[in-house]
């Protein structure tokens, strides 16, 4: 299955701020075990909190209490980049080929043309992982085995699809090679540059991939269960780090207020737009998203791995740094920020539908991409429009007005964008940003969009090749499946018994008994079946 470090948009409620603080305390009784800590700094001021429980923490306060920080690390791994500019030691249009071995030989020449800038800003047209990562990965610590060796094969066999120059699309792989690159390039580990070329200069003392035994390393957790930790070697610069509160609220205030660090040069260099990132809703510097939010420029970061989640948040023109940690992915830290609200999220505002001519309405299907992982999806049925982001449930659209649309179930809106009279993009409104999506030359996909009852008797727990568990759950009127110590995914079905993910080529073929029960199904992924017995059915229903 898919291996990823979230990065994500996320369609939520439109909220009112309070304290991040007050935020975690209400999402934290969303948690079956963990705890979310948070820094908040606004106006000078710095606190620190821990909604939830860590048992293991004893009397540590919350902001030294150790967390995976997954994606946030390729901010440090741009930054690092930042820094061997200013040394001199590369530019940022260093391509890969000068610094590999010169007698390594590409299949496709354009992987050695590839510059360190499109690396760290993921325009290099590499893909989120490696077609060879699959390949010896344990489940519960995907990235442990993918060594120099693994990475260099890849590279000498890779063709990237596309024609240059290739738009933001997000990619462990490019980040990870960019941080082996910068290992080569320092003569030391990535690890070892991170920590003396930025983690010290900056004061942070407990950041690193092994931040020592001094501190407690909070327990990851998936859900109710315990996991296990990650490790990562080649593509350690793509996520490996590990850091508390206090010292990312360290590397905040540096993204704040770069001129009192002695990386002022570097930081300028890392924390200036280098491309645009249109499924983030704004640019990309070295490694950090550049967005606007309600008029203010935001820098920001996530991270998620197999029992962590982590949000990074600078907004320089109020002085604010926030950051959330979490030991337990099943609760997405960028939504404890949004959560910041009172007891209960805003309700969207009342408007009025009103009905278009089918003819018009014939003309909203398709996919609007906004990278080549991520795309708005949009279907017709029975006269109504369905949307959909990747990873995400179809949510209906109604209209308000030609090219117009709101949501019921959310705070946002839609508006088709046309071009002498034909439909070229789709943007979506949601809590003071803008997000465009360019339409794609493809046709929708044939998903048949079923309602909650139909979709429960897939339901369940499957052991593939009886050791892996994966659970489907209805959620609404969608089918998601979770693979164990991953996220959930939803899946579409395409024919009967049938059912396609959209954030990965993979698809699930159920099984039926001679009673025309379900009592198993077949993963198909990489051309290789795995096929999974059925083991436990849910006791109630959730659409009830």
């Amino acid at each position: 299955m898919k291996f990823v470090f979230l990065c994500l948009l996320v369609l939520v409620p439109s909220l009112q701020a309070r304290t991040l603080a007050e935020a975690a305390v209400r999402q934290a009784k969303t948690l079956e075990v963990g705890c979310i800590v948070t820094g908040e700094r606004v106006g000078g001021e710095v606190s620190f909190a821990l909604a939830g429980k860590a048992p293991e923490a004893g009397n540590t306060p919350p902001e030294k209490i150790v967390f995976e920080i997954g994606s946030i690390t390729k901010v440090f791994t741009g930054l690092l980049l930042a820094q061997a500019v200013v040394e001199k030691k590369v530019t940022l249009e260093t391509t890969i080929g000068s610094l590999l071995d010169s007698k390594l030989k590409f299949a496709d020449p354009r992987i050695a043309a590839i510059t360190l800038k499109q690396l760290s800003t993921h325009t290099s047209g590499l893909p989120r992982l490696p077609d060879n990562m699959a390949s010896g990965a344990a489940a519960d610590d995907p990235y442990a085995h993918y060594d120099a060796k693994r990475l260099l094969a890849y590279l000498k066999s890779a063709k990237l699809e596309g024609e240059a120059p290739w738009s933001c699309s997000y990619s462990n792989l490019g980040v990870g090679l960019l941080g082996h690159l910068l290992g080569k390039v320092y003569e030391v580990t990535w690890e070892k540059a991170v920590v003396t070329k930025i983690c010290l200069p900056l004061g942070m003392n407990d950041t690193s991939v092994h931040p020592g035994s001094k501190l407690p390393l909070a327990t990851p957790h998936a859900g109710e269960k315990v996991v296990k930790p990650w490790h990562l070697d080649a593509v350690a610069g793509a996520g490996a780090l590990r850091s508390t509160a206090s010292d990312l609220m360290k590397f905040g205030e540096a993204m704040l207020h770069p001129e009192k660090t002695p990386l002022k040069e570097a930081l300028a260099i890392a924390l200036q737009a280098q491309a645009d990132a249109p499924a983030m809703g704004g640019q990309i510097g070295l490694g950090v998203f550049l967005s606007k939010h309600e008029g203010d420029m935001r820098l920001s970061h996530d991270g998620g791995t197999g029992g962590y989640s982590s949000s990074l948040q600078v907004i320089p023109s109020k002085d604010i740094v926030r950051v959330v940690l979490i030991n337990n992915n099943s609760l997405s830290a960028s939504a404890v920020i949004a959560a910041m609200s009172d007891a209960k999220p805003a309700t969207p505002q009342k408007q009025k539908e009103i009905s278009l001519p089918a003819e018009t309405m014939e003309q909203y299907p398709g996919v609007y991409e906004l990278d080549r992982d991520s795309r708005f999806t949009v279907l017709l049925r029975d006269g109504q429009l369905w949307v959909n982001l990747t990873g995400q449930a179809f949510l209906r659209a109604f209209a308000k007005a030609p090219d117009r649309f709101f949501y019921k179930a959310v705070a946002a809106e839609i508006a088709f964008n046309r071009d002498q009279e034909k439909i070229q993009s789709l943007t979506l409104f949601q809590n003071g940003r803008e997000l465009t999506a360019k339409r794609a030359a493809t046709p929708p996909p044939d998903y048949k969009l079923r309602t909650a009852k139909e979709l429960q008797p897939y339901a369940g727990e499957y052991l593939l090749m009886g050791l892996k568990k994966l659970s489907l759950t209805v959620r609404g009127g969608t089918l998601f499946a979770q693979l164990e110590g991953q996220e959930a995914a939803p899946v579409f079905e395409t024919a009967t018994d049938r059912f396609e993910y959209d954030v990965v080529k993979a698809i699930l073929i159920f099984a039926r008994d001679d009673q025309k029960q379900i009592n198993g199904l077949t993963l198909m992924q990489n051309g290789l079946p795995v096929p999974a017995a059925r083991v436990k059915t849910p006791t109630s229903d959730p659409s009830k």
